[in-house]
């Protein structure tokens, strides 16, 4: 049986459940959470999506990122961190922002912890993992945008600029 994931209208207010399936394209909002995890360095855990993911195969992504089944933003940040990364840990929620392109058209809340818990992947969903200073981070986007993920990219330029730091 497929995996249901909520639908959204233009305003994020729940349709109802559909197939993941019918999310692909972009032509249905879907909803989805993201997660910025730090250690105690400061450092930002990066994630290089599994070749065989649909959604941007090989691509760099945030540490976490999920779409919501039939549950809310909080439940599926929750979630998604044991299943992906194997941690549990205290969150706390940045903003809701929308992003779409050619196969994706999501709500998307990113969330922020820190952590220095050992990072266990799911193989399936994740191919490597980086530790990555922001600085270091910024100066790669603006060199290999084609790196990352569009929701990675629309949502890490939402934090700078929020958060004080600006792009080059």
């Amino acid at each position: 049986m497929s995996e249901m994931n909520i639908q959204v209208d233009e305003n994020d207010k729940v349709i109802g459940l559909r197939p993941r399936e019918d999310f692909y394209g972009g032509k249905i909002i879907h909803r989805a959470s993201h997660l910025l995890l730090f250690n105690s360095k400061n450092e930002l855990l990066i994630v290089k999506r599994s070749s065989n993911k649909r959604w941007y195969p090989g691509l760099y992504a945030f540490s976490v990122s999920g779409t919501v089944k039939n549950e809310t933003y909080n439940e599926c940040l929750q979630r998604e961190m044991v299943e992906e990364i194997g941690i549990d840990v205290p969150f706390k929620k940045l903003f809701t922002f929308r992003h779409f392109d050619d196969s994706v058209n999501a709500f998307a809340t990113l969330y922020s912890a820190i952590s220095d818990q050992e990072i266990n992947t799911e193989e399936r969903e994740i191919a490597d993992v980086s530790w990555v200073t922001l600085e270091w981070l910024k100066e790669d986007i603006v060199s290999n945008p084609k790196k990352y993920t569009h929701p990675f990219l629309q949502g890490m330029k939402i934090y700078w600029e929020k958060y004080g730091v600006k792009l080059a």
